[in-house]
Formats: structure tokens, C-alpha cells, sequence
């Protein structure tokens, strides 16, 4: 069962492309709680045309957080649903025939439970995306990545192997790994630079001291336009 607690909403209009022009409103807050449910493993898609993303762990449900904007077209869709066992959650910003005006503010802070089992995917179009899952039970990870910035902090403990998957358009990606689990990340395509001063090279990949040691890895594929790549080596924050 799902549980969104939607605030009030005004009257004006805005969005992206070649329609009218359009205008902000009032400051809105959506309050968005999903139950854990029987679900023995998510997937997680978020969407998003524009704006900033925080994810991060914590939540005593599946997953809760606030959705803050100013355009009442933009209030995101939401949904989720159990299929033996495996839940599937959805988060999208709604598109838009509008012509974005000045002044736009819309931004989600969501917190994912640490011990369910997750499959993310996020979609970036324009804006920054700060992803702390190291606390978090994860499984696979896919961001694509529009015009901004992403940190993505991957430092969990975890006792499998984990699959990371980053396409780029315009901007940087900082990404930060466990120390003590096997990595090697590949990076390939139009690149601006790659600054891994924590890692060897092992051919054209970029691997850890650890990999190799048959602890489980972090395997991860860097790709696409991303002017600048930052790989940065952390200690685990724990063990999931």
C-alpha cells in the first residue's frame, strides 16, 4: 500500500519546450511515505527533466521523503507496486509543453530503507544528483546523467558483487568507492579527464589495491560526454 501526504496547489503554469511562456508559483511540499510491504528486492526509478536529487539511506519504511517546487505541473507522479516479491517504485517529474520562466525551484530529498535489497535507477535531464548509498542494501545502480553534476558516494561494506552503470552528457561525475572491496571502474567515450590518483591503471580500466583478492566487486562503466570524472577511494561505512 502507498502513502503520499500531496500539499495544496496554486494555479500557475510552466515547463520546458516551445509552448507558453510560463510562470512559478507558491512553494509546495509533497510528504511521500511507501510502506515496506512483503517485497523481498526493489527496483527504483527516479526521473527527472530538471532540478537537484539527494538520495540517501535511513528510512524506517521503503522509502520517504519531501518533494519541494514551485511549479504545480511539475507535482511528480508516484507509484509502486509487489509482484512475488519484488516491488517496483517509480518516481517521475511530469513532462511539460511550456516555456520555463525564471525563478524555478524543485528538488527531492528521499531516503530509501538501508536493509531491503535495491535496484536503483536514476534519470537526469538538467540539474545535480548527490546519491549517498553507502548505507544502502544495493544491488545495481544505473545514472544517467543530462546537463549537471553527480557525486555518488559507493563506499557500503557490501558482501556481493555490485553493478554500476554511469552515462554522461554535459557536466561531472565525482564517485566514490570502498577502499576494501574489490573495484574496477572502465571508463570510455568523449571524456574530458579522468583524476584517479587512488588507482593503477590495468589496461585502459582503473582498478584498487583490493581488486583481484576475491572479495566481492564493485563493477563500474563510466560513459558518454562527461567533461570531467573524479574516482576518489573511502573507507565502508558498513556492512549491509
Amino acid at each position: 500500500m502507498l502513502a503520499v501526504a500531496p500539499a495544496a496547489l496554486s494555479g500557475c503554469i510552466i515547463g520546458s519546450g516551445n509552448g507558453p511562456l510560463a510562470r512559478v508559483g507558491a512553494m509546495q511540499t509533497e510528504n511521500l511515505s511507501v510502506p515496506l510491504g512483503s517485497a523481498k528486492q526493489v527496483h527504483a526509478h527516479l526521473e527527472m527533466g530538471a532540478g537537484e536529487v539527494t538520495v540517501s539511506g535511513g528510512s524506517s519504511k521503503l522509502m520517504d521523503g519531501t518533494i519541494t517546487y514551485n511549479v504545480p505541473e511539475w507535482k511528480p507522479d508516484l507509484s509502486y507496486s509487489e509482484n512475488n516479491g519484488s516491488g517496483s517504485l517509480m518516481i517521475m517529474q511530469p513532462e511539460s509543453h511550456h516555456t520555463t520562466f525564471g525563478g524555478v525551484k524543485y528538488s527531492w530529498d528521499l531516503h530509501f530503507n538501508d536493509k531491503t535489497p535495491l535496484e536503483l535507477a536514476v534519470e537526469m535531464g538538467a540539474g545535480n544528483s548527490n546519491l549517498n548509498l553507502a548505507e544502502l542494501a544495493l544491488r545495481s545502480l544505473d545514472v544517467k546523467v543530462g546537463a549537471g553534476n553527480a557525486t555518488i558516494d559507493l563506499t557500503g561494506d557490501w558482501q556481493q558483487d555490485v553493478s554500476v552503470t554511469i552515462q554522461g552528457g554535459v557536466g561531472n561525475v565525482r564517485l566514490k568507492l570502498p577502499r576494501g572491496m574489490s573495484v574496477r571502474v572502465s571508463v570510455e567515450g568523449g571524456l574530458g579527464s579522468v583524476s584517479a590518483s587512488d588507482f593503477k591503471r590495468d589496461g585502459s580500466d582503473y582498478v584498487n589495491d583490493a581488486y583481484g583478492s576475491g572479495k566481492p566487486t564493485v563493477n563500474v562503466s563510466v560513459s558518454g560526454g562527461i567533461g570531467q570524472v573524479d574516482l576518489e577511494l573511502g573507507s565502508p561505512h558498513r556492512i549491509v
